[in-house]
């Protein structure tokens, strides 16, 4: 994978859908190496490991891709900002990274179990705390064509697009739907 700087970036990170698989044959799945879990008091007795952060990588984008394997090397230095963080106030629970890239590092790393169709859906831009972190208030007006080509399909299809830009506002975003 190159870097901007231009060399070829050979790195693996610990991907939490990932960590400890294997294939067939007993191996380790590239981006799934061993990634020691202990079940922790601190987090409800779910299996931890409070030494590392691991990155979720949403299912509809590719996991090597150059911009996210750049950006979860970049956010790698964070595990020690993380257990820095922990170790001087164990009150703390969770720590996490939300990349635009949509990657998204969390601390400590636990294992993701993907739904009954192998699908994660979590992506963290599309989370309220990254939303209203990552903008600033808008103004919106939504212009929605009524008319009688807009039957049918169409029609459904424009809701569905309102319902989606309504879902990235947030509490201090104004708007109107003009139809």
């Amino acid at each position: 994978l190159t870097r901007e700087c231009g060399f070829l970036l050979q790195y693996e990170y610990f991907n939490a859908v990932l960590i400890n698989e294997r294939d067939e044959e007993g191996n380790y799945l590239e981006l799934g190496k061993e990634f020691i879990l202990v079940p922790n008091d601190h987090f409800n007795n779910l299996p931890v490991n409070i030494s590392l952060s691991d990155v979720q990588v949403p299912t509809n984008m590719y996991n090597k891709d150059p911009a996210i394997v750049n950006g979860v090397y970049w956010s790698e230095s964070l595990n020690k900002v993380f257990v820095d963080n922990f170790d001087r106030d164990p009150s703390l629970i969770w720590q996490y990274f939300g990349s635009a890239k949509g990657f998204f590092r969390q601390y400590p790393g636990i294992k993701w179990e993907p739904d009954e169709n192998g699908v994660i859906a979590f992506d963290c831009r599309n989370r309220k705390w990254y939303i209203q972190a990552a903008t600033s208030p808008k103004d919106v007006v939504i212009l929605v064509d009524v008319s009688g080509s807009m039957k049918g399909l169409r029609l459904t299809i424009a809701k569905q697009t309102v319902s989606s830009i309504l879902d990235t506002l947030g509490d201090d975003d104004f708007f109107n739907i003009i139809a």
